[in-house]
């Protein structure tokens, strides 16, 4: 008899995590040896700087980054990285370890999360990217209903048979666009799928990223450039600069730098606070490299 064991723990860093992180990029995603470091494993799965706590709802939902821990007789062989918000529970990685890589562990994964989910109060589980013509994320389009993010509108479409078909169709859906246009499931060509996908939408102004900041794009969920310079003390964020930690504010042009000029450096690191959100700016160190 077997005992398997399903744990959410602190998105902390242990040897044995790291040890199934190793072997789940070596011999899943093929990274050589070398590039796989308890240092990068740390940054990209562990600490984040989400804050842990209880949402004001009613409902008071578990809120943070954490470890899904999946152990068989003891032996961790699976985990998933997840982030617990107000409304979601949000698949962030899995990694499993390849003994047991016949089991599945994205069905698993998928089942139990959704669960936790239900459990904890959350109203929705969010999957992460889905891209339709990837053949290892067709999975998540097996559980429903399903919703996927319009590019246009950013509202969300049921994932049904008619917009399976229009992705299977072209190349570039955007489902609020299609009906717009007229343009039906069965409607594909090689010339419309040839076209910029706003060629034929008169009110469309394409933006140009040669010299776009996030500020110009409107961003869903990112702060705007007048919330950044209200809500954060952006010149007391910190960076690594040399062998010391200083404030941007102590920057040389600092003050006299416009949060709205791309080339700027006030521009740069308003962007990174403007997506990374008023409480996580007041923790996080900034590594600077060329």
């Amino acid at each position: 008899m077997h005992k398997f064991e399903v744990a959410l723990e602190n998105d902390t860093f242990t040897e044995e995590k790291f040890a199934l992180f190793a072997n789940y990029q070596r011999l899943v995603h093929h990274e050589p040896p070398s590039k796989v470091t308890r240092a990068g494993f740390k940054r990209f799965l562990c600490s984040s700087p989400i804050d842990k706590g209880r949402s004001e709802g009613t409902r008071g939902e578990k809120l943070g980054s954490f470890h899904q821990c999946y152990r068989l007789d003891g032996r961790l062989i699976a985990m998933a990285v997840l982030d617990l918000l107000p409304q979601c529970v949000s698949g962030v990685y899995f990694i499993y370890h390849d003994d047991f890589k016949e089991w599945n562990f994205g069905k698993i994964s998928a089942l139990r999360e959704a669960g936790l989910a239900i459990e904890g109060g959350y109203k929705y589980y969010y999957m992460g990217y889905y891209i339709h013509s990837c053949a290892k994320m067709r999975y998540k389009g097996d559980y429903g209903p399903q919703y996927v993010l319009d590019p246009e509108t950013y509202q969300w479409d049921l994932l049904d048979t008619d917009l399976r078909r229009r992705l299977d169709a072209r190349r570039y859906v955007s489902l609020s666009r299609e009906r717009r246009l007229g343009i039906s499931a069965t409607s594909a060509s090689a010339s419309t799928e040839e076209q910029s996908p706003f060629d034929d939408d008169q009110d469309f102004q394409p933006l140009s990223l040669e010299n776009a900041s996030l500020f110009s794009m409107n961003m869903p969920g990112v702060m705007t450039a007048e919330q950044v310079q209200s809500q954060i003390e952006l010149g007391k964020m910190r960076m690594i600069l040399g062998s010391d930690i200083v404030h941007l504010e102590d920057l040389v042009g600092w003050d006299a730098a416009d949060i709205l000029d791309p080339k700027s450096i006030k521009c740069l690191f308003g962007g990174f606070a403007a997506t990374m959100g008023l409480k996580a700016t007041r923790h996080v160190v900034i590594e600077w490299n060329q």
